[in-house]
């Protein structure tokens, strides 16, 4: 409080902490008024510190569950990704956990505290992605009626995740390629660039070389973001980390369902190391919230688990009983030998000693059925 309200008074207030002030003399409603906008604006400043804190804790690498080699793989790109700011390249089928990586990245390193900014490209009209992405000037085309920044200038500072790049136009991928050879943007409309400091992260669900090759997608654009790349393995691949996740996602749910399920039954965990999950560890996820919407005990169950799952794996334990279903010794040779690979991924000591038998003829195996191995 002063008599001798200035602005140079005001500046050397603000640099002491203080985060208003008032002349004498003052009036009531206006000092009230004051304090209630500060207690306000202290209140959205420790929402922010906490839902800051709440998103590293969610992004932490120990989210991104598993002890399979492919996903130690991943650990390992991941801590060299986050600190530096190269681009990055994710690949994965769909449901692997692709923006649950790029967002670990962002929320571990140095542009945590600024925004993440995802945008589906696939979701995206063609006409439309342009402006999106780098904004438009009122009246550029039918239905500008305003200036638009664009998703790049609302991600300055931070991370814009492109996912599904390979559905980007081919046209509008040479002027993202601009973009990040130049670190500006060009509004649709506008003629003046205008600098943006953004990592990008991208990510695809298909195979980048193939759509490269095909010359559906740039081949200058695929190195210049591929400075980093971060393959996801399949769960089908890593079935040995699947009663880690059951854990992981049990212990998700009994915060929000408020349950306390101790784990799972044997009889319950073995189908679901025998289902090949399609859909991933999203629809692992989603499986395990299934048995805690529909199971009511401390534990899940078989008869907790969604149908089609059991199902399926007992119609493929139960095909044998047809004799015309009965496969050549040849054919369930070769087929066990597939299985010992995926579930030592990919390790041939390993599969070997799953099926008690050499290396040397585990070889022999491999090429006598066309197998490949890592």
């Amino acid at each position: 409080m002063t008599g001798y309200g200035s602005i140079k008074n005001a500046i050397e207030a603000m640099k002491h902490g203080a985060s208003d002030y008032i002349t004498k003399p003052f009036d009531t409603n206006e000092l009230l008024m004051t304090v209630s906008k500060i207690i306000q604006l202290s209140g959205l400043r420790e929402e922010v510190t906490r839902l800051r804190s709440e998103l590293q804790d969610k992004y932490r690498f120990e989210n991104i569950v598993g002890a399979s080699s492919g996903i130690r793989l991943v650990y390992e790109k991941i801590e060299a990704a986050r600190k530096i700011e190269s681009t990055v390249l994710i690949s994965g089928e769909s449901g692997t956990g692709k923006e649950l990586v790029a967002k670990a990245i962002h929320y571990n390193g140095p542009r945590a505290a600024e925004p993440f900014v995802p945008i589906n490209c696939a979701a995206m009209p063609a006409d439309l992605i342009e402006s999106e992405l780098f904004g438009h000037k009122k009246g550029a085309f039918t239905g500008a009626v305003t200036d638009y920044e664009g998703l790049f200038r609302s991600a300055d500072g931070g991370t814009i995740f492109l996912d599904e790049i390979l559905d980007m136009p081919y046209g509008s991928q040479a002027k993202l390629l601009r973009v990040l050879q130049e670190k500006k943007i060009r509004p649709v409309g506008g003629t003046e660039e205008i600098p943006v400091n953004v990592r990008v992260i991208a990510s695809s669900n298909r195979d980048v070389h193939e759509a490269v090759s095909k010359k559906n997608f740039r081949e200058d654009l695929y190195y210049r973001l591929s400075v980093i790349q971060i393959k996801l393995p399949p769960l089908r691949r890593r079935l040995g980390d699947i009663p880690i996740l059951v854990r992981h996602f049990i212990s998700k749910y009994n915060l929000i369902f408020q349950r306390t399920v101790k784990g799972i039954s044997k009889d319950a965990l073995v189908p679901l190391t025998q289902y090949q999950w399609p859909g991933n560890v999203r629809e692992l996820e989603s499986t395990i919230e299934h048995a805690f919407a529909f199971g009511n005990s401390d534990m899940i169950y078989k008869f907790d688990l969604p149908g089609y799952i059991t199902e399926r794996i007992e119609a493929a334990s139960h095909k044998l009983d047809d004799p015309k279903d009965v496969p050549t010794l040849s054919k369930a040779e070769g087929e066990l030998l597939k299985q010992a690979l995926i579930a030592a991924e990919g390790n041939k000591s390993r599969a070997a000693e799953l099926l008690g038998i050499s290396r040397p003829r585990l070889y022999k195996m491999m090429k006598k059925y066309g197998v490949e191995g890592k």
